[in-house]
């Protein structure tokens, strides 16, 4: 059962990122505001952090539930449990991989770990969104941890794939928090082997992150990639529409939420094979996985070479992203909550 009549607060460090894990945990505000009093809270980073840190640990003194997202919100809770005596029951909810427990860093990320697996047995639940995430949140932080797998907008699960049109030119899209690590470079590699094979082949990239800048001099004379600095939902949805593939490069993910996007909008999606995205992508079923650059190349070129290919997974492909409902997204918060 999901709490009625209760004092909550939802933190997070980076609101002003236009990334998928603070559309959802707005989301997450937004959809416990209907029978609650719910506050959501972020940094303000033009002004001193640590003040920032000091008043909302104030703020969510008296609050019931408080969910965070990431670093350092559980600090702001120890923070308002130890100095303001709070008595809210504390929620972690996973995103991603906390790979500063597999790198080499500084003292202050040192420092940053050790605390965490000092308050990890004071947090009441962890939540994780993916199986793959909850095994590694069970290895690093020896808790378990329930799964919470985020929800598809209503734009896409309503969306009537059975509407898209025949595309005349073929169309690579992709879009994403491309950061280092995210594995770009293999969708320009992709671009570079297929473009002489495949007539007037478009490359499509939507994101504003640093990383694209990189590739914007090298290709700025190709007219045939189109890098999309400004987009919404919609903007979104008409490019999948306008899209005969859709590549998913990245190896350091836990789950993106943008291979069930394209799903819901039938566009063939092709991803490596890790163990994240197996919960998802189920090879030659709803889409495919490969287990090398040159199989992602080569797939790639057998779906825009071959309609028929991509026919035969649409009605499963369209199964899975409906999965992710918001019914679904209910279901599981009422047993986590």
């Amino acid at each position: 059962m999901i709490p009625a009549n209760k004092n909550m607060a939802v933190l997070h460090p980076y609101l002003d990122k236009k990334w998928w894990a603070s559309s959802m945990m707005i989301y997450l505000s937004s959809f416990l505001q209907n029978n609650n009093n719910v506050n959501l809270y972020s940094f303000s980073f033009n002004k001193s952090k640590l003040i920032s840190f000091i008043k909302i640990a104030y703020a969510i003194r008296k609050c019931d539930y408080i969910i965070i997202w990431n670093s350092p919100m559980h600090f702001v809770w120890v923070f308002s449990k130890k100095i303001f005596w709070s008595k809210a029951k504390l929620i972690w909810w996973h995103h991603h991989y906390p790979w500063y427990y597999s790198q080499s860093t500084n003292v202050y990320v040192k420092l940053k770990r050790f605390l965490e697996k000092c308050i990890i047995k004071s947090i009441d639940s962890v939540i994780t969104n993916s199986k793959y995430l909850q095994d590694s949140v069970k290895d690093i932080y020896k808790v378990d941890s329930k799964i919470l797998y985020p929800v598809l907008d209503d734009k896409f699960l309503n969306h009537n794939g059975e509407n898209k049109k025949s595309l005349t030119q073929k169309t690579i899209f992709t879009y994403g928090r491309w950061v280092s690590g995210k594995n770009l470079e293999m969708i320009f590699n992709t671009y570079d082997d297929l473009k002489n094979k495949v007539p007037n082949l478009i490359l499509k990239i939507w994101w504003e992150w640093k990383e694209l800048l990189k590739y914007k001099n090298k290709y700025e004379s190709d007219k045939n990639i189109i890098l999309l600095w400004k987009v919404d939902i919609t903007q979104i949805i008409e490019s999948l529409e306008q899209s005969n593939l859709f590549l998913f490069p990245s190896k350091i993910d836990s789950f993106w939420l943008v291979i069930i996007e394209s799903m819901s909008i039938w566009v063939p999606v092709i991803s490596y094979n890790l163990s994240w995205a197996k919960e998802i992508v189920k090879n030659n079923v709803n889409w495919f996985l490969v287990d090398s650059d040159s199989e992602f190349i080569n797939r790639s070129f057998d779906i825009l070479s071959n309609s028929s290919l991509e026919k035969k997974l649409w009605k499963e492909s369209l199964k899975t992203a409906k999965s992710f409902s918001i019914e679904t997204f209910k279901n599981q918060l009422s047993k986590i909550l």
